[in-house]
Protein backbone atom coordinates (compact mmCIF):
# COMPACT_ATOMS: atom_id res chain seq x y z
CA UNK A 1 0.00 0.00 0.00
CA UNK A 2 1.15 3.50 -1.18
CA UNK A 3 2.33 6.04 1.69
CA UNK A 4 0.16 9.56 1.39
CA UNK A 5 2.29 12.38 1.03
CA UNK A 6 2.26 14.63 3.47
CA UNK A 7 1.27 17.59 1.07
CA UNK A 8 -1.58 14.90 0.06
CA UNK A 9 -3.12 14.94 3.63
CA UNK A 10 -2.75 18.52 3.72
CA UNK A 11 -4.85 18.83 0.80
CA UNK A 12 -7.80 16.35 2.15
CA UNK A 13 -8.03 18.35 4.76
CA UNK A 14 -7.56 21.80 3.53
CA UNK A 15 -10.16 21.53 0.31
CA UNK A 16 -13.15 20.76 2.73
CA UNK A 17 -12.30 23.54 4.70
CA UNK A 18 -11.69 26.07 1.93
CA UNK A 19 -15.19 24.93 0.66
CA UNK A 20 -16.85 25.64 3.75
CA UNK A 21 -15.08 28.99 3.98
CA UNK A 22 -16.70 29.67 0.73
CA UNK A 23 -19.76 28.57 0.79
CA UNK A 24 -20.08 30.77 4.23
CA UNK A 25 -18.53 33.91 2.48
CA UNK A 26 -21.20 33.37 -0.61
CA UNK A 27 -23.95 33.42 1.48
CA UNK A 28 -25.08 29.95 1.34
CA UNK A 29 -25.89 30.43 5.18
CA UNK A 30 -28.05 32.95 5.36
CA UNK A 31 -28.27 35.28 8.59
CA UNK A 32 -31.38 34.68 9.47
CA UNK A 33 -32.34 32.50 11.94
CA UNK A 34 -30.29 35.04 14.08
CA UNK A 35 -33.12 37.29 13.24
CA UNK A 36 -36.12 37.64 15.82
CA UNK A 37 -39.30 37.52 15.03
CA UNK A 38 -39.73 41.37 15.27
CA UNK A 39 -37.34 42.29 13.26
CA UNK A 40 -38.25 39.95 10.22
CA UNK A 41 -41.73 41.87 10.53
CA UNK A 42 -39.28 44.87 10.59
CA UNK A 43 -37.84 43.79 7.15
CA UNK A 44 -41.19 42.76 5.71
CA UNK A 45 -42.66 45.99 6.36
CA UNK A 46 -39.94 47.29 4.74
CA UNK A 47 -40.29 45.08 1.67
CA UNK A 48 -44.05 46.12 1.81
CA UNK A 49 -43.09 50.20 1.45
CA UNK A 50 -40.51 50.25 -0.81
CA UNK A 51 -42.78 48.55 -3.27
CA UNK A 52 -45.58 51.00 -2.73
CA UNK A 53 -42.97 53.87 -2.71
CA UNK A 54 -41.58 52.78 -6.42
CA UNK A 55 -45.65 51.43 -7.62
CA UNK A 56 -46.42 54.96 -6.53
CA UNK A 57 -43.55 56.41 -8.92
CA UNK A 58 -43.69 54.26 -11.84
CA UNK A 59 -47.77 54.22 -11.79
CA UNK A 60 -48.22 58.39 -11.13
CA UNK A 61 -45.09 59.64 -11.80
CA UNK A 62 -43.73 57.62 -15.10
CA UNK A 63 -40.99 56.59 -13.08
CA UNK A 64 -40.23 52.72 -13.59
CA UNK A 65 -36.99 52.78 -11.62
CA UNK A 66 -37.21 50.54 -8.21
CA UNK A 67 -34.91 53.13 -5.93
CA UNK A 68 -36.02 52.46 -2.43
CA UNK A 69 -36.61 48.27 -3.26
CA UNK A 70 -32.58 48.65 -4.47
CA UNK A 71 -32.06 50.74 -1.42
CA UNK A 72 -33.52 48.17 1.20
CA UNK A 73 -31.53 45.33 -1.19
CA UNK A 74 -28.84 46.91 -0.40
CA UNK A 75 -29.61 47.35 3.34
CA UNK A 76 -30.27 43.99 3.71
CA UNK A 77 -27.82 42.74 1.81
CA UNK A 78 -25.17 44.68 3.74
CA UNK A 79 -26.59 44.27 7.36
CA UNK A 80 -27.99 40.58 6.96
CA UNK A 81 -26.55 39.02 3.75
CA UNK A 82 -30.57 38.57 2.41
CA UNK A 83 -31.96 40.12 -0.43
CA UNK A 84 -35.42 41.56 -1.03
CA UNK A 85 -36.41 38.37 -2.41
CA UNK A 86 -34.99 36.86 0.25
CA UNK A 87 -36.98 38.43 3.17
CA UNK A 88 -40.23 37.65 1.16
CA UNK A 89 -39.66 34.09 0.91
CA UNK A 90 -38.47 34.15 4.60
CA UNK A 91 -41.23 36.41 5.88
CA UNK A 92 -44.06 37.50 3.68
CA UNK A 93 -44.71 34.25 1.28
CA UNK A 94 -43.00 31.22 -0.07
CA UNK A 95 -43.54 32.40 -3.97
CA UNK A 96 -41.69 35.73 -4.25
CA UNK A 97 -43.33 36.76 -7.73
CA UNK A 98 -46.77 36.08 -6.34
CA UNK A 99 -46.24 37.91 -3.63
CA UNK A 100 -44.86 40.70 -5.16
CA UNK A 101 -47.86 40.89 -7.56
CA UNK A 102 -50.41 40.45 -4.50
CA UNK A 103 -48.66 43.84 -3.34
CA UNK A 104 -48.99 45.53 -6.17
CA UNK A 105 -52.99 44.94 -6.86
CA UNK A 106 -53.18 45.72 -2.94
CA UNK A 107 -51.43 48.86 -3.86
CA UNK A 108 -53.71 49.36 -7.06
CA UNK A 109 -56.53 48.56 -5.11
CA UNK A 110 -55.85 51.37 -2.86
CA UNK A 111 -54.72 54.41 -4.96
CA UNK A 112 -58.43 53.08 -6.75
CA UNK A 113 -60.20 53.97 -3.77
CA UNK A 114 -58.17 57.37 -3.21
CA UNK A 115 -59.30 58.56 -6.56
CA UNK A 116 -56.64 57.79 -8.84
CA UNK A 117 -53.66 59.37 -9.06
CA UNK A 118 -54.66 63.28 -9.31
CA UNK A 119 -56.38 62.78 -5.64
CA UNK A 120 -53.31 60.57 -4.52
CA UNK A 121 -51.04 64.02 -5.52
CA UNK A 122 -53.84 66.13 -3.66
CA UNK A 123 -53.87 63.55 -0.54
CA UNK A 124 -49.96 63.84 -0.57
CA UNK A 125 -49.55 60.04 -0.77
CA UNK A 126 -45.83 59.95 -2.00
CA UNK A 127 -45.26 61.83 1.11
CA UNK A 128 -46.83 59.24 3.37
CA UNK A 129 -45.38 56.71 1.43
CA UNK A 130 -41.65 58.30 1.63
CA UNK A 131 -42.41 59.11 5.78
CA UNK A 132 -43.02 55.81 6.19
CA UNK A 133 -40.45 54.21 4.50
CA UNK A 134 -37.88 56.58 5.85
CA UNK A 135 -38.68 55.39 9.25
CA UNK A 136 -38.97 51.86 8.74
CA UNK A 137 -35.23 52.06 6.92
CA UNK A 138 -33.77 54.12 9.88
CA UNK A 139 -35.03 51.49 12.36
CA UNK A 140 -33.34 48.57 10.68
CA UNK A 141 -29.76 50.51 9.98
CA UNK A 142 -30.27 51.55 13.83
CA UNK A 143 -30.57 47.68 14.39
CA UNK A 144 -27.47 46.25 15.78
Amino acid sequence: MKKKSVSGRRRAVLYPVLACLLALGQGAYSASPLLSDETGRMLAELVRASQAYDLYNARCRGNAASTKTEDSNRLFLRKYRLTVNQVINLYIGKDDRAEKAAMEQDFLQRLSRIGGCSMAKKQNLLKELDQNYRQLYEQISDLP
